[in-house]
């Protein structure tokens, strides 16, 4: 539970890094390629140079994820920024945390890991987590989101997201189950990252991208917390055995709320009744995940 409350509080920061942008003024995609590198720097002063030079192993299937994952970070932004911009942040939101059916059927089907430990309520608790996710993700769309028809052209951004999304987790799932031990957990994601910054940077380049002082420093806060939002979740999955099941849709959840409680603290923002009665699920949602620890700890 102790990593996977950080791995909340990274994303949490993640999701306020995002929001302070547009009061900021500053560029989101410069800002994202900036947070790459930032992550990559991050990585090695946590990890130390020498760590990380003697973990290394180019031929370790670990490191043929990293990059497929650190394209797969790159895509999964840029078509997330467009699927906010042309359907709105409410679709975005939901085709992103609903990604998490993704690893949460592989961990239970594929992987089979922990199915024995599950029992009725864990399932219902799954089940209601989707329930609670679109409830509290649910906002007032602009009419001409509305009015749009529910056509492949239109879905396909969102779907692109939520597939995207799902191969995220899906791969970091199996890569920490097969591929990573305690003393390379660091050094996964550093490589993730260079990845995505070099994929990154040539695009900035092609297309003629300037970066400029505060879309630097927005990448600077930015990638931080995002180095240790995949460390930690790789802690995390280690520490729930690899139980993709349990984890993913406790690790949404928790982000939901703590965000949801951080934009009502700090941006002064408002549910509605959906949204509320979505808080208190995610909440029924966590103690149904986490029933057996709390009998436990009692």
């Amino acid at each position: 539970m102790f990593y996977l409350l950080l791995t909340i509080l990274a994303n949490v920061a993640i999701f306020m890094a995002f929001r302070s942008y547009t009061k900021l003024g500053i560029n989101t995609f410069p800002a994202i390629i900036t947070n790459y590198g930032v992550c990559v720097i991050t990585g090695i002063l946590y990890t130390g140079f020498s760590t990380v030079s003697a973990e290394t192993d180019v031929s370790a299937p670990w490191f043929y994820m990293a990059s497929i994952l650190g394209v797969v970070f790159v895509s999964t932004f840029y078509l997330m920024a467009r699927t906010t911009q042309l359907r709105g942040v409410s679709v975005a939101t939901v085709a992103s945390k609903m990604s998490l059916a993704i690893p949460v059927v592989f961990s239970l089907f594929i992987l089979k890991i922990g199915t024995n430990n599950l029992d009725t309520w864990n399932y219902l608790g799954i089940a209601l987590a989707f329930v609670a996710i679109i409830m509290v993700s649910k906002k007032k769309q602009v009419d001409s989101f509305k009015k749009q028809p529910l056509t492949l052209k239109y879905i396909a951004l969102p779907l692109a997201v939520f597939l995207l999304g799902g191969v995220i987790d899906t791969t970091l799932n199996y890569t920490n189950h097969h591929y990573v031990n305690e003393s390379t957990e660091a050094v996964f994601p550093i490589f993730i990252f260079g990845f995505a910054f070099i994929i990154g940077i040539s695009v900035a380049l092609i297309r003629g991208i300037k970066f400029r002082q505060k879309d630097i420093l927005g990448g600077i806060y930015l990638g931080i917390p995002n180095y240790f939002s995949i460390y930690l979740q790789l802690k995390a999955l280690s520490a729930f055995d690899n139980n993709g099941a349990i984890l993913y849709p406790s690790l949404n959840i928790g982000i939901i709320i703590a965000s949801t409680l951080m934009a009502i603290l700090l941006f002064k923002e408002k549910l509605s009744r959906i949204n509320t009665i979505g808080v208190v699920l995610a909440i029924i949602v966590i103690m149904l995940l986490s029933h057996q620890e709390i009998l436990k700890a009692l």
